[in-house]
């Protein structure tokens, strides 16, 4: 399964918003999604893609819209930063095989990581609501550190200052995250539970389907075979905000039917190649929670300075590449990659379609959020029927 996170610059935390009941919307299956600065107070965030999540207790009034969570289609399930819930939400924790708390761990590909307890929650994203779905509680400060399987030497994820968001939406192409992978092992390295009742300390096991970090929109009564992500182009090189539209379903609606969308499956763990020169990189996938397009490139100068991590260009820089899909589908995308440096000059701007750095990995190409500018992307969740056929699966 994926679980991607790749940032440019972080910032402090905001303030999550209490309601009940729920943020309204104009249709029953969409929502409002937003690039823009990130949390009040949270510094300087590019490319990041948001949206708001009510989470209440479960089979309650009891509600807490949270705002500022980034949506991300590398990953599943939903995190939320334990600082921003409020406490008199009293979500009750998901226990493991012990009967003591069932602990949740993911990792991302910028060398960041996630801890924290499972706990139950209702979500509700505008008009659909997850009944009794498992989410993660991240940096929860009655937990113990996370064990070296988990950090992997890496940096935990705690304020929105380090994540430049009030928490994660993982809406992926699968239902769990991790799956039969940890429902089979204890040493699958995303489920813990405490080792005592004072949890100072954890150890591995296995997570049941049902306990696991899950995708809302499978959970949904109607509208749950997949996700649209509607964004349109920036007017220019660089915008201080975009706002556009998270679509529930498939072919279901007036407003998510395909079109003339191609359709590119994906191989059973998410990835599909992309062609790029003399390069094939078969572990490419398409991922809101990156903020730029991320791949080795053997021409384009990275960044020396501040903005390491990216390239920097000295001019405009073309390119073409061919998305392969396990299908055999292909699609040519062509984009541009700018100097990132330059783009970053201007502290009010939030949004580049330009912004492109190394992956660090040849078999793999990280289609980031600007990849969703100017497209309507539809995603296939495993095994659910649509008139695409069955997920996972791209189309745009």
């Amino acid at each position: 399964m994926l679980a991607v996170l790749i940032s440019a610059c972080g910032g402090g935390g905001g303030e999550a918003t209490t309601s009940t009941p729920p943020v309204t919307v104009t249709q029953s299956n969409a929502v409002p999604i937003v690039v823009d600065a990130g949390p009040a107070g949270a510094g300087y965030n590019v490319n990041r893609l948001y949206v708001d999540v009510t989470v209440c207790r479960p089979a309650s009034n009891d509600c807490q819209t949270i705002d500022h969570v980034l949506v991300d289609t590398g990953s599943i399930g939903l995190r939320l930063l334990s600082s921003v819930v409020r406490p008199t939400l009293t979500l009750s924790r998901v226990t493991g095989s012990a009967g003591l708390p069932l602990l949740s761990c993911v990792q991302f590909v910028d060398n960041t990581f996630a801890w924290g307890p499972v706990v139950l929650a209702d979500v509700m994203l505008g008009g659909k609501t997850a009944s009794s779905m498992p989410i993660q509680l991240v940096a929860d400060p009655t937990i113990g550190t996370a064990p070296a399987t988990c950090a992997i030497g890496g940096t935990a994820m705690t304020t929105a200052a380090n994540l430049g968001a009030n928490g994660i939406l993982g809406l992926g192409l699968f239902k769990e995250d991790c799956g039969t992978d940890c429902a089979g092992s204890t040493h699958n390295g995303s489920y813990y539970t405490c080792s005592n009742a004072s949890c100072a300390s954890s150890v591995g096991v296995k997570a049941s389907l049902a306990q696991q970090l899950k995708n809302p929109v499978p959970l949904f009564a109607t509208d749950n075979n997949g996700v649209v992500i509607d964004l349109p182009a920036p007017a220019s090189s660089s915008a201080t905000a975009l706002a556009g539209s998270l679509i529930f379903g498939i072919g279901t609606q007036a407003n998510n039917q395909p079109g003339t969308a191609l359709v590119l499956t994906t191989s059973a763990t998410g990835y599909f190649t992309t062609l790029l020169g003399t390069q094939s990189m078969s572990n490419s996938f398409l991922d809101t929670g990156s903020n730029g397009f991320f791949f080795d490139s053997r021409s384009i100068p990275a960044c020396l300075d501040s903005s390491l991590g990216f390239y920097c260009p000295s001019t405009l820089t073309p390119v073409s590449a061919t998305l392969v899909g396990a299908n055999g589908v292909r699609r040519a995308v062509s984009f541009s990659v700018a100097d990132a440096s330059t783009m970053f000059g201007d502290s009010s701007k939030t949004v580049f379609p330009n912004l492109a750095g190394p992956m660090g990995d040849a078999s793999s190409f990280d289609w980031g959020l600007p990849f969703y500018y100017g497209r309507r992307v539809l995603m296939g969740i495993e095994g659910q029927a649509s008139s695409l056929g069955a997920g996972p699966y791209y189309a745009f």
